[in-house]
């Protein structure tokens, strides 16, 4: 990992940093209209559609100034989408790995009812979905902003183990408000490992391909990694 003030935004990239900077607003103000997924996202809207559409489209743009800010990009090199796929159906594994095997005695009923009973398109569109804002709010926004902030605080750069800690911090505030606070069950040590193996570490890793290959190439882990995961948590739990 090199220091982020040594990656800068190449010329060549800034037509394609507009062209996928539209993408992402055009997708993230749809799905944020139809279905807000995130608790803070949705408490700060006071569920009105309109302003979803506004709060995330001001999420979009301050992101995407973030990023370009730090050097990093929302479209990558060449084969940075392929990075992404491959990180797709690794993720995909281990997270199959995590929840039927590893974690399977210990899971929740109404979890493995969920993927009995809820029909697999169902289960596409809302979690893929799901993904795409997640990793707006939470990836290009609050990550880039956070790193922004931190390398006018530290002049010489960032150093890769403060990267890191956002990239864990950041994701952990998703889950923390997202999951965490939202089970009926105690919080103990076998759950709070649980969460940590099941949705920091994908977390961190999305984060990590934002930071390495740009952002679509998160987004195409992020939101692909369900086309491989929902039918094997279906037919496995």
């Amino acid at each position: 990992m090199t220091s982020i003030a040594d990656r800068t935004l190449a010329v060549g990239d800034q037509g394609r940093f507009s062209a996928a900077l539209f993408v992402v607003l055009l997708i993230s103000v749809f799905i944020a209209t139809v279905a807000p997924f995130d608790v803070m996202f949705t408490a700060a809207t006071f569920g009105s559609p309109i302003l979803r559409a506004i709060l995330i489209a001001v999420m979009v743009l301050t992101g995407a100034w973030a990023a370009n800010n730090v050097g990093l990009r929302l479209t990558g090199r060449v084969g940075s989408l392929l990075a992404g796929a491959g990180a797709a159906i690794l993720v995909a594994g281990y997270v199959i790995a995590i929840d039927c095997y590893l974690f399977r005695s210990s899971l929740p009923a109404s979890y493995v009812r969920f993927f009995e009973e809820v029909p697999l398109a169902d289960r596409f569109g809302y979690f893929m979905l799901r993904a795409f804002n997640e990793n707006v709010i939470y990836r290009l926004f609050v990550f880039s902003t956070a790193l922004s902030v931190l390398s006018e605080v530290r002049a010489k750069g960032l150093p890769p183990l403060a990267i890191l800690a956002v990239m864990i911090g950041t994701q952990a505030l998703n889950i923390g408000f997202n999951v965490t606070a939202l089970s009926p069950d105690p919080i103990t040590a076998g759950t709070l490992a649980y969460e940590a193996l099941r949705y920091i570490v994908p977390g961190v890793i999305w984060a990590w391909l934002f930071w390495r290959f740009g952002f679509m190439a998160a987004e195409t882990a992020s939101v692909g990694c369900h086309i491989f995961l929902q039918p094997a948590l279906g037919a496995l739990l």
